[in-house]
């Protein structure tokens, strides 16, 4: 069954329903004279007459409202409205309610039955106008849902070849030194790029997973620039105590990255990173050193772009991403609030 058939039948469920209501609405000061079936035809036959003509003009002549011809739209709207209340007036005068009228009040009988056409064109207008404005809040809503997916994921298109490539440079770095641990740490990062490829695009992870992967990435640094590089990682929460929390997936790679990234210095090189957990929010801070003018390498911004993006995206407005720049030092805040893994 396709798209179309089911908006179909969700549309037509919903005149139906409209049908229904207007019609108990219409006939709820008569059901304690409906007690024949002649009675009941009877009622059925007034307010399919006022049914139509509303539906008229809501198909066929609101339409010159909306594109702003009015004249047009008041002069059609007034011939239907006496139409249904000629049709609706023979109806009640020679069958209906034939005794209601008096043969000296024929005119103001007309006008009670222009009037009800008036009401019952009205509010179905009124239900109809309700019912699109909804459908359009719903397709906005969907829109927007739609886009947001869209730009994470070219949000994680573009950090995946940053990241391979910044992990490349890493196992580089360590053939050429020590190149008997080369296949050691393939399988390393093997490890590292199937976490990225299987959670790059579900929604959230365990955050004892997202940690473990930050870990086995500054091991990784460790064994390239070890030597020269003070990397120090606090982390004293265990497994147990972070597997209760989910956070979207390689969010706080960036950070890590970055830190490594622009923190050469011949002189202080470091790398301090530090992750707390207080309850449901996350503290991440990390602090390195500036790098030195012969070995600055031009920051494109890309990585922390789109880490805002997608926290914004994602978070919405519980987080917090800060940075400061002193003499020798650049920090780096992360605050986010996460959610409780639901068993």
């Amino acid at each position: 069954m396709n798209n179309m058939t089911i908006s179909m039948r969700k549309r037509w469920k919903q005149e139906i329903i409209i049908f229904c209501a207007m019609y108990i609405l219409t006939m709820l000061h008569e059901w304690l004279f409906i007690n024949s079936l002649e009675n009941f035809l009877k009622g059925f036959v007034f307010f399919v007459i006022l049914y139509i003509q509303a539906q008229v003009h809501r198909f066929f002549i609101f339409k010159f409202y909306v594109n702003k011809n009015y004249f047009i739209y008041i002069l059609l709207s007034l011939a239907v409205i006496s139409a249904g209340a000629s049709v609706l007036f023979i109806a009640d005068f020679y069958w209906i309610q034939p005794e209601f009228f008096e043969p000296d009040e024929l005119a103001l009988g007309f006008l009670y039955h222009f009037v009800i056409c008036i009401i019952s064109t009205a509010t179905i207008m009124a239900l109809s106008l309700m019912q699109s404005y909804a459908l359009e809040v719903q397709r906005r809503n969907m829109d927007q849902i739609l886009l947001n997916e869209m730009n994470l994921k070219f949000l994680h298109a573009q950090l995946n070849p940053h990241f391979f490539f910044n992990m490349l440079n890493n196992l580089y770095g360590v053939s050429l030194t020590e190149p008997a641990r080369t296949p050691e740490l393939i399988v390393k990062l093997s490890e590292l790029m199937r976490y990225q490829i299987e959670n790059g695009n579900v929604p959230k992870v365990l955050l004892s997973d997202e940690i473990n992967f930050i870990r086995n990435y500054i091991d990784l640094e460790r064994e390239r620039i070890g030597k020269r590089c003070d990397i120090r990682f606090i982390c004293n929460h265990s497994a147990d105590e972070m597997k209760v929390w989910q956070i979207s997936p390689l969010l706080l790679i960036i950070l890590v990255e970055n830190s490594f990234k622009h923190s050469q210095n011949l002189t202080k090189w470091f790398v301090h990173i530090v992750i707390e957990l207080r309850q449901d929010t996350l503290y991440m801070t990390i602090d390195n050193s500036l790098a030195d003018e012969n070995l600055k390498k031009m920051s494109t911004q890309v990585g922390l772009n789109n880490l805002r993006q997608r926290l914004h995206f994602i978070y919405n407005n519980n987080f917090s991403l800060n940075e400061k720049q002193s003499e020798f030092t650049y920090e780096t805040t992360l605050t986010l609030t996460l959610e409780k893994l639901i068993l």
